[in-house]
């Protein structure tokens, strides 16, 4: 590669991991209770790294097949449209499954399967732009642009089937395994809408419309689930918790705090605003891992999974310590 190639790659890295960067940052802080481990999130980034690296060797035989079998202007049109998008999510989805089966006792939650689907679509889209950006010639700022546009919108698709992954992961019974298969139609068709609007031997204004109207509803309905898994998150912590403070492992006020939809916030943050960062810290590892506590416990009561019977042992020990 010569050496302006190289000096564009390494630019468009820079575009490309600044908004994913961000991006991450702000998914991480949202996940109230129980952080996820910042490695495990790098890894769920690397994954959807990798896919995009899988779906540019297969993109164009996909597209060359579709020509050789059918009229060229057709696939031309409906391959971009219906078979890449099925494709890149079929390539997401296998790549997310292989994390989920990998790393499933950190799955504990709708908000991880969010999560960890959104960053892999994320990330997916900042390796695309990555790859393309020395033959189009892209800076800083279209690097930079086209991420944060374009993984904003594969982030909404891959979370679908992370949320799909999830919820077969939470389930019990014979049609848990619909939830990812959902999932994945869920994401090959806001995805097929987003390109059908965009594609111009298509596009017309009413198709344009339509495809706002549908993706509006899917964001509000995406953001609907997150907030009521949200809310099945605390009502563990209030469910699983109330035994530890009966227990002498949990103070009864930490009990409410954790409960408050804002309590937390003064108590975690009020410290370090005062200058405190021992208080500050000690009080961040006290809530994450009542949280976990509260989760595997769940997992333990709920999925049947007796194996987390020494780390709930081990958790109460060191809440125990960190209470003063």
């Amino acid at each position: 590669m010569a050496a302006s190639g190289i000096a564009a790659l390494g630019v468009a890295m820079v575009g490309a991991l600044i908004p994913t960067a961000v991006f991450a940052g702000v998914m991480w802080w949202f996940d109230r209770y129980e952080k996820e481990p910042l490695t495990l999130m790098g890894v769920a980034a690397l994954w959807g790294s990798l896919s995009a690296m899988a779906i540019v060797l297969l993109r164009p035989l996909i597209l060359a097949g579709g020509a050789a079998l059918f009229d060229p202007l057709a696939t031309g049109t409906w391959g971009n449209a219906v078979l890449l998008p099925a494709l890149e999510e079929i390539v997401k989805g296998l790549f997310l499954l292989g994390f989920f089966l990998l790393y499933a006792r950190e799955i504990d939650s709708l908000y991880d399967g969010f999560l960890y689907g959104a960053l892999t679509g994320f990330a997916f889209a900042a390796a695309d732009t990555i790859l393309g950006a020395p033959a189009r010639g892209w800076g800083l700022g279209e690097a930079l642009g086209r991420t944060a546009v374009l993984g904003l919108a594969q982030a909404f698709f891959t979370a679908w089937i992370g949320l799909g992954l999830t919820a077969a992961r939470l389930s019990r019974g014979p049609s848990r395994w619909a939830w990812p298969v959902l999932g994945l139609l869920a994401a090959i068709g806001f995805h097929s809408l987003r390109e059908l609007a965009i594609i111009p031997t298509l596009w017309n204004p009413g198709l344009a419309g339509l495809r706002t109207l549908v993706n509006t509803l899917g964001v509000l309905l995406l953001i609907g689930i997150v907030v009521y898994g949200m809310g099945r998150e605390r009502a563990w912590i209030a469910r699983y918790l109330a035994e530890e403070v009966s227990a002498g492992v949990l103070p009864a006020a930490l009990y409410e705090t954790l409960r408050s939809p804002t309590g937390w916030l003064a108590y975690r943050w009020g410290p370090l605003l005062r200058g405190d960062t021992t208080t500050w810290r000690r009080r961040g590892q006290q809530l994450q891992v009542a949280a976990e506590l509260a989760f595997r416990k769940h997992q333990r009561a709920i999925l049947g999974e007796a194996r987390w019977e020494s780390e709930i042992q081990r958790l109460r020990e060191v809440l125990r310590r960190l209470t003063p």
